[in-house]
């Protein structure tokens, strides 16, 4: 099955493959994302919506916004952005809240199809989130 390339830069060798076996996916992801040979990985710890002062957002959209705003934030500190990311491990409390976070997810991410998986959970580390973000990013080799 040929490799179809998660983003149009030319940095971001990412191939994506979705089997169809495992069927299409249910959302904007891959089902398989290869990293190239030479690559290194950088892993963000979970983010959550917590601001600067150390309050917390309210409402779901608020929350996700700043989960994401934080992952750019913490990408940029390495040098790579959203494009580079090639896995997202989402925690939601409540899964009513996974279309919106959908929206917001998407206007980070374009075009690119990470390796993902979504968990609706009882509980987060602190009452007040709604939600929270792994990510894995991949540094693409050295020309």
């Amino acid at each position: 099955m040929p490799a179809t390339p998660t983003s149009a830069v030319d940095d971001l060798p990412f191939a994506t493959h979705n089997p169809p076996a495992l069927g299409a996916p249910l959302g904007a992801y891959a089902q398989v994302l290869e990293i190239p040979a030479g690559a290194s990985l950088v892993f963000l710890s979970g983010q959550t919506p917590i601001l600067e002062d150390g309050s917390v957002p309210e409402g779901f959209e608020a929350q996700a916004e700043r989960v994401w705003e934080r992952i750019a934030i913490a990408l940029a500190a390495v040098g790579l952005d959203c494009r580079h990311i090639c896995r997202v491990v989402t925690y939601l409390v409540d899964p009513a809240d996974a279309p919106a976070h959908a929206r917001v997810r998407a206007r980070y991410l374009g075009a690119a199809r990470p390796a993902s998986t979504g968990l609706v959970v009882r509980a987060l580390f602190h009452p007040a989130y709604r939600l929270e973000v792994e990510v894995t990013a991949a540094r693409p080799p050295a020309a």
